[in-house]
């Protein structure tokens, strides 16, 4: 028997056995790209593995609808379009098209929304109206703040106290009654990205984009919230404050997944740091399932440091594994029990349950390939179903 799928919660700091809220639908949202430049190796780990989760849950026969924002307003897309000496939209547009060409070709296939958070801004007014109203937020000249105090929970998706949080703040005002209260609304230093408001002429606070954009798409509560591990506080902790306040409902998200880092020589791989390596110049060099298998190789919650001998090796691996299956693709019309299927592949469902343990679940795998290789008659067809079973879940060619 199938072991049921377990996610790790980081608001509850435990496992905790997956219901979504609607028993026949997920919805799941991830933190998209600031389009500011390519897209690297560490954001590339990311989009992966949730685009993993997605598969597998639709796998599972739930209906998932993922779906990930643009962040088009931010301070560094205008300044990297004043380098670039463009226009922000023209600059914007590029770097939209060229992510969109990146998760192409890491075959990211499940996700069913991916818009500007631009396009939300009457949302972002509305939201940001309605906190004042109830109280939860002020002005300070042209902006606008959310007030922390006066939201009790703050701080419980970092496990961190007010006290602790204020000796991290994030934003620097003048403004704000207390160093951890963030941003809202706040005037735009650039006139090339810039909204009209009842409290200025200004643009709004990163938090509050995410948060218009689930509510519009995704309703007041939902199941799945994920991102890297570095987003949990303020960003995330932000959005909790936000909508929850905004809805008087609790809680805003079910399940609160978090990534590690991907590092080079100990750093954090970053833009800021100069450190990046660029996902399509490793997807032109070793292809998107090479890519994929580097980057599910690691267990998500764990930081991991790019090394490209890995990725060699892995190629190496899989190209000499793909050419053993090689045999399975003729018995790819033969009749199929799935119950035959699932028992080939329990240990591999099995880690896959236990919190999308991929590294694990490929290391079952290896059982699953060395048993295909020796397959003979009927069984032949069985171990096609299910290396085709895994190529869905993964996103890995292992048979055609």
């Amino acid at each position: 028997m199938r072991s049921k799928l377990q996610v790790f919660n980081t608001l509850s700091m435990k496992k905790e056995e997956f219901e979504p809220l609607d028993k026949v639908s997920v919805r799941m949202f991830v933190c998209g790209p600031t389009v500011n430049d390519l897209m690297h190796m560490g954001n590339a780990r990311t989009y992966v593995f949730y685009d993993t989760v997605a598969r597998y849950l639709d796998y599972l026969g739930y209906r998932t609808n993922f779906i990930m924002n643009i962040t088009d307003i931010d301070e560094s897309i205008v300044l990297a379009a004043k380098r670039s000496r463009t226009s922000v939209e023209s600059f914007i547009r590029k770097y939209i098209s060229e992510y969109v060409k990146d998760l192409k070709s890491l075959k990211i296939s499940t996700l069913r929304g991916f818009e500007r958070v631009s396009k939300y801004i009457e949302e972002m007014k509305s939201q940001i109206a309605k906190l004042l109203e109830k109280g939860y937020a002020y002005r300070s000249n042209s902006e606008v703040y959310f007030e922390v105090s006066k939201f009790p929970n703050f701080g419980a998706l970092s496990h961190s106290t007010l006290d602790e949080l204020s000796l991290r703040p994030t934003e620097l005002a003048e403004g704000k009654r207390n160093p951890v209260d963030f941003a809202l609304w706040r005037q735009s230093p650039f006139e090339d990205i810039s909204f009209d408001s009842p409290w200025g002429r200004g643009w709004p606070g990163w938090h509050i984009q995410d948060t218009a954009y689930t509510i519009s798409n995704l309703g007041e509560q939902y199941d799945i919230h994920g991102g890297a591990k570095e987003l949990i506080y303020p960003h995330h902790e932000a959005e909790i404050a936000e909508a929850e306040s905004l809805t008087g409902k609790s809680p805003f998200v079910k399940y609160w997944m978090h990534c590690g880092i991907l590092t080079t020589e100990g750093k954090k791989m970053s833009k800021s740091e100069g450190n990046v390596v660029y996902a399509r110049d490793i997807l032109r060099k070793y292809g998107s399932d090479v890519t994929r298998l580097f980057l599910l190789y690691q267990h998500h919650r764990e930081s991991f440091e790019f090394d490209e001998r890995t990725l060699m090796n892995i190629k190496e691996e899989y190209t000499a594994t793909r050419k053993s299956l090689s045999p399975l693709a003729k018995e790819k019309s033969e009749p199929i029990s799935k119950a035959r299927v699932d028992n080939i592949l329990r240990d591999f469902y099995d880690c896959m349950n236990e919190d999308f343990n991929t590294p694990d679940a490929l290391d079952r795998l290896e059982n699953v390939i060395m048993d295909a290789q020796r397959a003979h008659g009927n069984s032949l067809a069985d171990y096609y179903h299910a290396m085709k079973a895994v190529s869905q879940i993964l996103g890995v060619t292992y048979v055609e």
